[in-house]
This record gives structure tokens, sequence and C-alpha cells, in this order.
């Protein structure tokens, strides 16, 4: 954890893109009442491959198990894998409320089912091991199978949070953790502005904190925990107040992006971008520091070799690297992101309530910006915020 500030990290499923995510465009998309979990799936609607698949994957929840359904549709019809953004809003729609999630498909024709689960298990070898599962299995016309999984780390349940509420009515958002965390808080970000931390209370693994929609239109709550590997996102749930929720993903575009294009290099192209958005939000300039561009990169670097998002990758807490480099900021805060793309991985963090707090924070004065790209081109990215 930094000091004064916060360290925080956001990742999205590496999937290709598409701009659909439903079953029959012409039917109406159906939110559920509320965002809770744990919700289980009813495994007796699986056929042996998908019930196979759930065996190696681990424990089922109803909503990701929608997100699977939605997704076989496209792949059955020979689409591809959506667009992290939009299987995200498709989980929330669905009540589903934990971050980061991860898609895969895989499809075998004949008698292809143990050569799907054996792919799915190698897939599965990458990820967390308080995993929550949706899966589905389905044959496409030309008699392929066609297994899909979504997966999530599950460190929070979440009581049920009402989808729909009234402008001025008094919300409680109730989690309960299942790491061990050495604090918590909970943010909400409203229809527009900067996000706000609310007043929150950690008892034990129980996180509360209440608040009630000022204004009319779409609401992000999110709850983030002071985990091993630093504080990160463990839920996030939408909250419409006096509008109906939306039938289509709103645009996933942030502040900045086109300030991207003429840069030299990629640090430069990602500051670019978190400065423009800072300015169109009313927030000072900050200063490009050398020092800092160095202790980003070297981070971006190490958790491109260790394959993980972390704000300690083995070389330190934020504030330790800080401190190494002589940099003892009274104030500071780090954003890390990897993700299949630059814009995406500036969406992802400008969409993320605790992600943009750091980046609109008034008393930051300087930044470093580090990028490390991947074997498939995707990139590791760190931001580093001080103020003094």
């Amino acid at each position: 954890m930094t000091r004064g500030g916060a360290a925080l990290a956001a990742a999205v499923a590496f999937v290709a893109i598409a701009p659909e995510l439903r079953a029959g465009a012409e039917a109406p998309r159906v939110w559920a009442a509320a965002s809770m979990s744990p919700v289980p799936m009813d495994e007796g609607s699986l056929d042996g491959l998908g019930r196979a698949a759930l065996a190696q994957c681990g424990v089922g929840e109803s909503g990701l198990g929608q997100v699977a359904r939605e997704i076989l549709s496209l792949k059955v019809a020979g689409g591809r894998l959506p667009d992290p953004n939009v299987i995200t809003f498709a989980q929330r729609a669905a009540g589903e409320p934990h971050p980061w999630a991860r898609a895969w498909s895989a499809s075998a024709k004949g008698e292809g089912a143990e050569a799907l689960v054996a792919k799915l298990r190698e897939w599965l070898s990458q990820g967390a091991t308080l995993r929550r599962c949706g899966v589905a299995s389905g044959t496409s016309p030309d008699g392929t199978r066609v297994l899909v999984v979504v997966s999530v780390e599950a460190l929070a349940d979440l009581e049920p949070l009402p989808v729909r509420a009234r402008v001025g009515q008094w919300l409680t958002v109730e989690a309960h953790l299942r790491a061990p965390v050495r604090g918590a808080r909970v943010l909400v970000l409203g229809p527009s502005g900067a996000p706000r931390s609310l007043l929150t209370s950690l008892d034990r693994s129980t996180v509360r904190a209440r608040f009630a929609p000022d204004r009319a239109g779409a609401f992000t709550v999110q709850v983030m925990a002071d985990v091993a590997a630093g504080p990160r996102p463990v839920l996030e749930a939408s909250v419409f107040a006096g509008v109906e929720p939306p039938q289509t993903p709103p645009g996933d575009s942030a502040p900045g992006e086109d300030a991207a294009a003429p840069a030299r290099d990629d640090a430069e192209a990602l500051a670019r971008m978190l400065l423009v958005a800072r300015s169109e939000a009313g927030q000072p300039a900050l200063e490009r520091d050398p020092k800092l561009d160095q202790l980003a990169l070297a981070h971006s670097v190490r958790m491109r070799r260790a394959q993980v998002l972390a704000h300690d990758a083995g070389d330190g807490d934020p504030q330790e690297r800080l401190d190494a480099l002589g940099l003892g900021a009274h104030l500071s805060g780090e954003n890390v992101a990897h993700a299949p793309t630059l814009v995406q991985a500036h969406r992802t963090l400008w969409a993320s309530p605790a992600h943009r707090l750091n980046m609109l924070r008034a008393e930051f004065q300087r930044l470093g910006v580090g990028v490390a790209r991947g074997d498939a081109d995707d990139v590791w990215i760190t931001e580093v915020f001080e103020g003094r």
C-alpha cells in the first residue's frame, strides 16, 4: 500500500472483439432485480460435456452460466469471443458482481469432449484458487462441439443490492470477504464526475457501507480490499436510479483516447490519454518524472515476466519501490493493468471507480508511466502518481 494513497490493479480478459453478446438480438435483455452472490448454477441443465467442464472448473455461479450461454450462442453461429467490456455488461445485467471475468472457448469435431476438457484444464492452470465458473456447451450446425467457460476469482460475496432504485433512496452495501485482508473500502461512481469513497466499516470479514443516489442515472458500486498482492476490486455492481437499465452496453470509450495516436512510444501514448482525461475533468496537469517512469517500467517488466498482475510481483510494494529510489513521497498511488491494447487498458482503468480516483486526484503532481509488451502484443502497464 502506498503512503497516503492507493495502489490499485485492473485486468481484462484477453479475448477478441465482437460487438454483441446476446442470443437473439431482437429479444429484450432482462436485468436481474439485484446484484448478489453466491447464486448456485443449475447443474441439472448441463449436458455431459458441461458437467465434466464444471467439475474441472469448480463451483458453478448462475450469473456466469447465463453469460456463458450467451457466448455459446455466438460461437455456435460462428462468432468470436466478445470484448471484455461487453462480457462485464452481461455479468452486471445477470446480477453477477465479481470483477475481472475470464472467458474461454474451444471446439472440436466428432468425439472431442475429452480433448476439450483437457484444453480447459490447461487454461485453468493459470487461474485462481477461489474460483467460480459458468459453463455452457452445444453443437454447431456442422456437428462441431463447442465449450464455453467464464470464470472469476471470488474473493468476496455480496448481499442483495437492488439494481433499480429511487433518487435519494438509501442502499446498504454489505460484502463478505473470503480471503484475508488488511483493509477494505467502498466507492461509488455516479453518472458523471469523480468517484467518491463511502464511510465504510470492516467487522472481521464483513464490509458495510451506505449511500443514496443523489441524481438520476447509472451508478457503479465497487468494493476494494487490501489483499496480499495489494489493493484490488473484489466486487462491482450497477445501480440505476430513476432510470431503466440499458439494453446494450454503453459506449466504452474513455476521455483522452484520441490523444494516443501521435505519440512516439507506448508510454507517451498512455500518458497522453491519462493527462487529457484528467484535463477534461478539470484537474491540474501532472509532470512526467523520469525516475517515476523508470520505476513504472521496471514494475511492468516484472509483471510481464511473472505473468501476474499485482502491486507486489516479487519486487516489493509500491512504497518500498519508491523508497528504494530515494523518492520518499508524502502522497503516492499506483494503477496497474494488463490488457490486449493500450486503449483497452485506459478504458478499463477509467471505468473503475478506485482507479479513476487515482487518475483524477488533485493532490498528485507528478506521473510515471511504464509499458511492457507481451508475446501476443498485449500490454502490461503501470501508472505511478506522486504528490508532496
